[in-house]
């Protein structure tokens, strides 16, 4: 028994050791990465935490991502292993670059972890819930093979932004900001719960979800319940563009009693912006303004 607790403090402080001099992080599973040096080759499972890669300065080390991360554009050059759900990520891809480090969002790909980890390498599983998950997951990638100075420099710009479009709108009431309907799908009707990303984005650009009131995430809705609450905007990615125009929605039945139809108020963003949690966030928290209060930005 002593012996076992001599080995486990033994280990603590060597965990210790590595965490004090930038090697070693806790991931979302609760886990302690300990690296015996920062990483040298870096594998990423998602397009946001490619992203998130870079802005920690990461991106010389990284070697293999998916096929979506193509953001900046030094990602699409870097070797493909697969798509981002789990099913069809290549574990053979994986080896065969012979990375330090493979990171993944652990909602996503943790039940990869223990593939990846069997073939000697190590796995980190990242949250990314919210932005200051993003901040989180910045500062413990760029510990583990990117840039601490670089990183923290970026979150601070990141957050300078935020605070500007705060700012800018604090003047605004709660009860006068304008309600937005965000259509994820139309057959069927599919929207954006107050729990998504896409929501804390609208909200932190002065918008209010028109469906705040729900518990899921991604829920089907009725048009009747669109008309009840009559939103003031209608928003969507631009990969859905072409459902939700002005004249296409104006074709769907009951649509032009919408206040939103009538006054064609309806944006479109780029939805690797406004669907990614990562460090351009912010870009989509700024567009979504914009589009709000031209008058302000």
């Amino acid at each position: 028994m002593r012996r076992t607790l001599a080995s486990v403090m033994m280990a603590l402080v060597a965990i210790a050791s590595l965490s004090a001099q930038g090697y070693g992080f806790t991931d979302a599973r609760g886990k302690v990465i300990v690296l015996p040096a920062k990483a040298k080759r870096i594998v990423s499972l998602s397009p946001a935490v490619t992203e998130i890669l870079y802005a920690a300065g990461a991106g010389k080390v990284m070697v293999g991502a998916t096929t979506y991360c193509n953001y900046p554009a030094a990602a699409n050059d870097l070797a493909k292993i697969g798509g981002y759900s789990a099913r069809t990520i290549s574990l053979e891809a994986i080896v065969a670059l012979r990375p330090d480090l493979v990171i993944g969002e652990a909602s996503m790909h943790g039940q990869l972890a223990a593939q990846i980890e069997g073939t000697g390498i190590a796995f980190a599983g990242v949250k990314l819930a919210d932005f200051d998950d993003i901040y989180l997951a910045m500062a413990n990638l760029a510990r583990a093979g990117g840039d601490e100075q670089a990183s923290a420099t970026a979150a601070r710009s990141m957050k300078a932004r935020v605070e500007a479009i705060s700012t800018r709108i604090a003047a605004i009431p709660a009860s006068k900001r304008p309600t937005v309907f965000w259509e994820v799908w139309n057959e069927p009707l599919m929207t954006a719960g107050p729990g998504t990303f896409i929501s804390m984005v609208l909200v932190g650009a002065g918008a209010r979800n028109v469906f705040a009131d729900i518990t899921e995430d991604w829920p089907v809705i009725s048009f009747e319940a669109i008309v009840a609450r009559n939103p003031d905007w209608i928003m969507a990615s631009e990969t859905h563009a072409s459902a939700v125009t002005p004249e296409s929605l104006a074709k769907r039945p009951g649509w032009s009693s919408l206040s939103a139809v009538r006054n064609r108020k309806i944006a479109l963003f780029d939805g690797d912006i406004v669907s990614r949690p990562g460090p351009r966030y912010v870009d989509a928290m700024e567009l979504v303004a914009k589009a709000l209060y031209p008058e302000l930005f």
